[in-house]
């Protein structure tokens, strides 16, 4: 207590006779919060020449949403992408992870005209192999099923290995004369070695030390369309969310010079709908998270996400941007 009478009597500059406010006190604290998760961004971004106002802040976590605009004003990003399930991201990115299944055999075979048709032979019984394993777990037929082709080869008399992806094929575990043709793996050998190393061991012969097929279930055979994309493709319906939907009003305190909003809109995420627009001040929330929308910004509610715009028209937003 002693110590938050000298901090309300503090400017911060060392005069103790004016008087802070106490929600300026506070978000002080909020304002070093958001300043020490900045800096990492800026040392993944702007020290390896990367220019944050080009790119997307893509918030995460439950109370990641309620840092993000004034993160993204720090750092001079004009875009937000909230994920719907932000606050439950990793789970939810771990449900749409492919699955994974390898088999590998030792081998210690010379390549040659002669061993290629006997390496390939035992390939494409572990490819079999692989695809039963995914089958059994639901991974069925060329959309949900895909199989690599490996072999660990190095130059006879060294002892480094490198291992070459041969074709890649569907889960129907056939191969037709295109791919048969791309699984040249002495020329792939050669031309990774040259890349790695600079130079080629001309003249002796290649050893395969070990076969393995790698497989791999699609949990989704497609991925939702980027955020722009999504947005360009609902761009003629969006429409204001109406003011019935608002859950409550409540007293919330933003950055200078807006400060304190006594009635401040509270939104349902899940009240409102694909193409509705709102804009701050509000607050957006769901069972898991809660998303400050700072006065000015504007939300368009997409199908995947929330794309929250620091500045410009939500109805011309995206047209020039890649998907």
């Amino acid at each position: 207590m002693q110590e938050y009478e000298r901090l309300h009597h503090d400017d911060g500059n060392g005069d103790e006779g004016k008087e802070q406010d106490l929600d300026d006190l506070v978000y002080g604290f909020i304002e070093v919060a958001n300043e020490t998760m900045c800096r990492p961004i800026r040392a993944l971004t702007e020290a390896r020449g990367f220019e944050l106002g080009k790119h997307i802040l893509a918030s995460f976590g439950g109370a990641g949403g309620q840092h993000a605009c004034e993160i993204a004003k720090i750092l001079g990003m004009k875009r937000i992408v909230v994920h719907r399930y932000s606050s439950i991201l990793s789970a939810y990115g771990l449900s749409l992870a492919d699955r994974a299944i390898e088999k590998q055999e030792p081998c210690s075979t010379n390549i040659s005209k002669d061993t290629l048709h006997h390496l390939l032979s035992r390939l494409d019984e572990l490819t079999s192999k692989v695809l039963k394993e995914l089958a059994g777990q639901g991974f069925e037929g060329s959309e949900r099923a895909k199989v690599e082709r490996y072999l660990n080869m190095r130059w006879e008399g060294t002892d480094t290995a490198l291992m070459i992806l041969g074709s890649e094929r569907s889960g129907s575990g056939e191969k037709s004369n295109a791919e048969e043709q791309k699984e040249d793996f002495e020329t792939e050998f050669k031309r990774a070695y040259k890349e790695e190393f600079g130079f080629l061991l001309e003249g002796k012969k290649i050893t395969v030390d070990d076969i393995k097929v790698r497989g791999i279930g699609k949990t989704y055979a497609t991925l939702p369309a980027s955020p722009f994309k999504a947005l360009r493709s609902i761009q003629s319906n969006l429409r204001p969310a109406p003011e019935k939907k608002i859950s409550f009003h409540t007293s919330v305190y933003f950055a200078p010079p807006s400060r304190r909003v006594e009635k401040t809109p509270v939104w349902s995420l899940a009240d409102l709908d694909v193409g509705e627009t709102l804009e701050g001040p509000a607050m957006i929330i769901d069972d898991t998270q809660t998303i400050v929308i700072v006065p000015g910004a504007k939300v368009v509610v997409m199908e995947e996400c929330l794309l929250v715009l620091l500045d410009g028209d939500v109805r011309t937003v995206g047209k020039d941007e890649k998907a």
